[in-house]
């Protein structure tokens, strides 16, 4: 590394403390929006201008330099305590001055140390969190290199988040260029394993810097621009340095980089943070065979935010329950024969054991209906870097003994359709009733927990989950049977009976038409508060609060559908028309079915088992829900109780704990919750600083991408998944109450669960990134009629609000026809 010194912070104390006595200082505490926040900024950059060193250091700063002789030329950094931590990276805001000598070192710091109050600064600053009112930074002064090549490098791939790849971006002269932006530079992909060159790509360099003898820098246009920078052995020594660093700091790492006289030298590392981190038990070691994972939380519950620590220990006990009770085996025990695993949370399938089973193909195929772009990615995968055959997965002796009786009771209400439907709604009843009993018994939260989720899951296995397997059973059958009349097919789908979710859309839309304020509308806000106030977005995070927690969200949607509907244009009549289509498609596909009158009658009956149950695919979730709102508010007690006894500083802070935990505190006194609490906080709030989670990815960290489609002009091409089309204007949210959407406009959005339902009264069609045919989104979508394409890559960054577009859900394209008007 090139030889320097250090400013640490209190070189700068003085300066800061004549700062903070001038009015522009006062005028920066005081700026209310982000106009006067950006002039107060700029006034205090002038006035630090203006500042010099004392005599005291610049007696320090002069000695110091002085082992580098006068004719030293050097690069000025700062160095600030809150720059490229872990979780955050300050590159390229703070000032960088190279070339500096002796005689201009003191304007070099200067216009350094004024960086920090530059409003770029402020501003990331706030939206990250830190104290804006307590500006810190120290300055390094670094012998200047006069390099013939120079760049950054990353430890990972930052375009596939591949753990084992390296890779370079250089030019020739000083690294400058690279950093700032101003050039193509060539772009150089390592292999960390085998230390091979995997891909280069030779950059424009339309401009590069190179340091002048007398102080300086100087520009030259396109040298050497069509030549490579970099040898294949200096490819080599930057492999061996990033990873030396890497494994230093024990974390990924970006570096800057420079060649001068044969010599490398590493200029700066710091951590990357825009990466996808895995939780350690699920990485393989470099050069082993891999596993491939896909986020269920993403493909089947649209949910991108992490679970909070409570949520993560909810949910692994409840799939821990399910997979003992199917299957007669622990989960989470070896993740080399495990399916479901959970870790920061995240649901997770370990596909590489369910390949192993079923074969890709088979896989693949059935992805289709869960995550369609994640279905293409592992068809295009080649099976053999993610499957072991050394592990021996296989359906364990339990289930296989247990098999006949699950077959029994899909056969049953295959059979016996009706009778499924009256059963469910007695066991479901009396699950509600028995549940509410439950959680008024006085026992500890961790008991609670394990009584309600066991029973839920002994309803979800015995009483709801099998009609619904016999209804896509039935379906599959019907599929068979037609053909491929796709657009009749999809039809079938819409405004079946039996769907808890459309059934709350529905009943939002009757309490919109009663009167405000009247005993009428408070009987019937009570009753659906009943039923549905345990619901929520992000509901399957027992943190996430509730309806019934946040009124004011339900309220709103109220407003919006009394004063966005008609008599003739509202959900009631949407339902009824898309009812009325069904029935004429299931007509006409009585009349195509393959095989004469016998298949049209085995046609009928798949239709008769299909129609009742088909809509009970959104009751495993509901009574998971009903449950998860019940030990929330046994929970919320108990945060009580632990805040009054000091150990926790907020009842809200009870979600950042276990069960485990819990169960812990009560046998140990001196147990500090809030340290346990940050500790359970750390991976989460990793996870929540990545900007978009994938759905599959793998044990290296590789994120597979399917290869591009070829779109017509002007289109993006997704997955069909409700036909029709529709014409409107694009609202783009990332949350479900971000913002209103109104009637007539096109919802787009990452994915979706029960909590948006109300939003898509007022949809014209639906645009989402992730969602099969059986996804929340994608099933509201038919129920109420609306177009709907899915697996659209990056949706909620391709448009911004009020671009006109034609959304043909039979196609599943999305074509622009105006760019939005100011």
């Amino acid at each position: 590394m090139p030889p320097g010194i250090v400013l640490p912070v209190e070189f700068f104390a003085s300066w800061f403390v004549k700062l903070k006595c001038l009015p522009e200082w006062e005028a920066f505490l005081a700026a209310a929006s982000p106009d006067e926040t950006r002039k107060a900024c700029d006034c205090l950059k002038t006035k630090a201008a203006k500042l010099s060193f004392s005599d005291e250091q610049r007696i320090a700063v002069m000695t110091a330099l002085q082992e580098f002789g006068v004719d030293c030329l050097y690069a000025v950094r700062s160095s600030s305590p809150e720059e490229d931590l872990a979780g955050t990276s300050f590159a390229g805001i703070y000032e960088t001055i190279l070339g500096a000598t002796l005689a201009t070192i003191e304007e070099a710091v200067k216009k350094a140390f004024a960086s920090c109050l530059d409003y770029r600064i402020v501003t990331y600053k706030c939206e990250h969190g830190f104290d804006t009112t307590n500006p810190k930074i120290a300055v390094v002064i670094q012998k200047q290199i006069a390099s013939e090549i120079a760049g950054v490098g990353f430890s990972l791939n930052p375009v596939t988040n591949n753990y084992d790849e390296a890779v370079f971006n250089s030019n020739w002269g000083l690294g400058e260029s690279v950093v700032s932006g101003i050039a193509t530079p060539d772009t150089f992909t390592v292999d960390k394993v085998s230390r091979l060159l995997t891909h280069k790509q030779l950059g424009k360099k339309e401009l590069s810097i190179w340091l002048t003898a007398s102080g300086g820098t100087e520009d030259k246009v396109h040298y050497r621009s069509v030549e490579f920078t970099l040898s294949e052995s200096e490819i080599r020594a930057l492999t061996d340095l990033i990873i030396r660093v890497e494994q230093l700091y024990g974390m990924p790492i970006d570096i800057e980089w420079a060649f001068s006289n044969g010599n490398l030298y590493l200029l700066q590392a710091g951590p990357i943070t825009a990466y996808v981190p895995l939780s350690p038990e699920m990485v393989t070691s470099p050069g082993e065979r891999k596993r491939l994972y896909l986020d269920v939380t993403i493909s089947v519950q649209g949910i991108y935010k992490p679970l909070s620590a409570m949520g993560t220990s909810i949910l692994k006990r409840f799939v821990s329950r399910g997979v003992k009770q199917i299957f007669g085996v622990r989960p989470f025990v070896n993740i080399n024969t495990s399916i479901p695993w959970v870790a920061w949370g995240r649901l997770y399938l370990v596909l590489s054991n369910v390949i192993a089973i079923f074969g890709k193909d088979r896989v693949a195929r059935f992805m289709v209906n869960m995550d369609p772009l994640a279905a293409k990615t592992v068809e295009e995968l080649d099976q053999q870097d993610y499957v072991d055959r050394r592990h021996n997965v296989h359906p364990p002796l339990y289930f296989i003994l247990r098999l006949p009786v699950y077959l029994f009771r899909i056969l049953r209400a295959f059979l016996c359709p009706r009778w499924a439907q009256r059963r469910i709604e007695t066991v479901v009843k009396e699950f509600m009733h028995d549940t509410r009993e439950l959680s008024r018994q006085n026992i500890s939260p961790w008991d609670l927990a394990d009584k309600l989720l066991t029973r839920t899951f002994c309803l979800v296995l015995t009483t709801s989950m099998p009609p619904f397997i016999a209804s896509r059973i039935a379906f599959e059958q019907i599929k068979r049977l037609v053909g491929k009349e796709e657009a009749q097919l999809t039809k079938l789908e819409r405004a079946l009976p039996n769907n808890v979710t459309t059934e709350m859309g529905m009943a939002l839309f009757r309490l919109s038409q009663l009167p405000p304020a009247s005993a009428q509308f408070e009987n019937a806000w009570q009753d659906f508060v009943d039923l549905y106030g345990c619901r929520g977005p992000g509901e399957l995070d027992i943190a996430s609060p509730r309806y019934r927690d946040q009124p004011q969200l339900l309220l709103d949607q109220v407003e919006i559908l009394r004063s966005s509907t008609t008599e003739k244009d509202n959900p009631l009549c949407r339902y009824e028309i898309a009812q009325q289509e069904r029935k004429e498609a299931f007509e006409r596909l009585c009349q195509t079915a393959k095989h004469g009158w016998l298949s049209s009658m085995w046609f009928r009956f798949c239709y008769r088992t299909f129609e009742p149950l088909a809509g009970y695919r959104e009751l495993h979730k509901y009574c998971l829900i009903f449950a998860l709102d019940l030990l929330r508010e046994r929970l919320l007690l108990e945060a009580k109780s632990l805040r009054a006894a000091g150990r926790l500083d907020m009842e809200s802070q009870i979600f950042d704990l276990t069960i485990d935990d819990l169960q812990a505190a009560a046998s140990n006194a001196q147990l500090d919750l809030r340290k346990v609490a940050r500790k359970n906080r750390e991976p989460l709030d990793r996870l929540e600083q990545v900007p978009r989670l994938p759905a599959l990815i793998d044990s290296r960290g590789l994120i597979p991408r399917p290869a591009a489609g070829s779109p017509g002009e002007g289109e993006v091409v997704g997955t069909a998944i409700s036909p029709g089309v529709a014409r409107g204007r694009i609202k783009v949210l990332h949350t479900a109450d971000e913002k209103p959407l109104l009637r007539g406009e096109i919802l787009v959005a990452s994915a979706t669960d029960p909590g948006w339902t109300p939003l898509f009264v007022n949809a014209a069609a639906v645009i989402l990134e992730v969602g099969g045919m059986l996804q929340h989104g994608a099933l509201v979508a038919r129920e109420y009629g609306l177009p709907c394409v899915s697996g659209i890559d990056r949706a909620t960054e391709l448009w911004q609000d009020g671009t006109l577009v034609e959304v043909d859900g039979s196609r599943g394209t999305i074509r622009i026809l105006s760019e939005p008007t100011n």
